[in-house]
C-alpha cells in the first residue's frame, strides 16, 4: 500500500465524522448528558455521605444477620426495644479488638429494665434474650456471667441477633452517648 492510500484511509473516518452532523450532535449531547449526570452524582454523594453511610460486614461470625446495611448518623431521639443502633466502643468496653470500630447491635433493654443472667441464659424482665454461647471461647466457667442488674439512666443493653454475638450479655451496658446513629438492613 502506498503512502497516499494509507493517508486516505486514515483521514477518511475524520472526514466522515466531520460531515456527519447527526453523529456529532449525538456525541455532543451524550458528553453533555454524561457530564451533567456526573455533576449530579457528585453532589448527591457529597450530601448522602454527611448523614448516611453504607456498611459492609465481611466477618465469618457476625452479630447481625446482614452483610450490607445503612447507618443513619445522628443521636436517636427516642430509642425503643428492637431498634438497631451503631456505636463506637471506647475505654475497653468490648476489648481492644473492637476499640474505635463501628459496631451495630439491637436495643434489648432500656433504662429501668431488669437484666437477669441465670444459668447462662439472659432475660430482660421475663423476656428471653438468649443463651450465652461464648462462655468457653471467652475462657470463663458456667455461671461467671450470672447476675441481676437494672439498666441505669443514660445506658442501654444492646445485643446481637446471631447466637455467637459478643454483646451486652457479656460486657454490660452501653453508654447512650456512644451511639452514633441507627442501623437498617440493605441485604
Amino acid at each position: 500500500m502506498n503512502s497516499k492510500a494509507l493517508a486516505s484511509r486514515l483521514v477518511s473516518p475524520l472526514k466522515t465524522l466531520r460531515t456527519d452532523k447527526a453523529r456529532l450532535r449525538f456525541l455532543r449531547n451524550s458528553l453533555i448528558g454524561i457530564a451533567a449526570a456526573f455533576i449530579v452524582a457528585i453532589a448527591a454523594v457529597t450530601t448522602f455521605r454527611q448523614d448516611y453511610r453504607i456498611g459492609v460486614d465481611l466477618a465469618s461470625v457476625r452479630c447481625l444477620p446482614w452483610r450490607l446495611y445503612m447507618i443513619t448518623y445522628g443521636q436517636p431521639a427516642d430509642l425503643k426495644r428492637g431498634d438497631f443502633v451503631a456505636f463506637v466502643p471506647k475505654g475497653g468496653l468490648m476489648g481492644e479488638h473492637f476499640e474505635g470500630k463501628t459496631v451495630g447491635k439491637m436495643v434489648a433493654g432500656l433504662p429501668g429494665d431488669k437484666l437477669v443472667v441465670k444459668n447462662n441464659v439472659a432475660y430482660i424482665g421475663d423476656r428471653l434474650i438468649g443463651e450465652l454461647d461464648l462462655i468457653e471461647k471467652l475462657g470463663k466457667k458456667s455461671g461467671d456471667f450470672d447476675r441481676v442488674m437494672t439498666v441505669p439512666a443514660g445506658k442501654i443493653l444492646v445485643i446481637g441477633t446471631e447466637p455467637r454475638s459478643y454483646d451486652g450479655r457479656y460486657w454490660g451496658f452501653l453508654d447512650s452517648k456512644l451511639i452514633i446513629g441507627k442501623v437498617g438492613p440493605i441485604i
